[in-house]
């Protein structure tokens, strides 16, 4: 068993739709997957990470894709389905914080609500 398992410590997708690389969003299977249930294929992957327990921060500031982002708990994908969504893995990172990055964070500020 993975130790963040044993210790219930959750991982955290950062850029869980792939950064920007059409390669993952398009795979077939996302694609089948989102004709059965009737979603885009980024709400399958979303759907994907929360059942895999993962916690998903997907980022846009196109409000069409925020609200799809959240309407992905009106169905479950089925045991097979996910199954066939692992076999997916590349093994690729789409996102690796270098020391700058990381310290960047840190000088961030919140925006006011507009």
């Amino acid at each position: 068993m993975k130790a963040h398992l044993s210790a219930d410590i959750k991982l955290m997708a950062w850029y869980p739709l792939g950064h920007g690389d059409k390669s993952l969003i398009e795979q077939p299977i996302f694609g089948e997957l989102a004709k059965k249930y009737g979603k885009t294929n980024a709400q399958i992957i979303l759907r994907w990470h929360i059942q895999s327990g993962n916690i998903i921060i997907p980022g846009s500031k196109n409000p069409d894709h925020i609200r799809d982002n959240f309407d992905i708990f009106d169905f479950s994908l089925t045991d097979e389905d996910m199954s066939e969504i692992a076999k997916v893995d590349k093994g690729v990172r789409y996102y690796t914080a270098t020391s700058e990055i990381i310290a960047s964070y840190a000088k961030m500020e919140l925006q006011p609500d507009l």
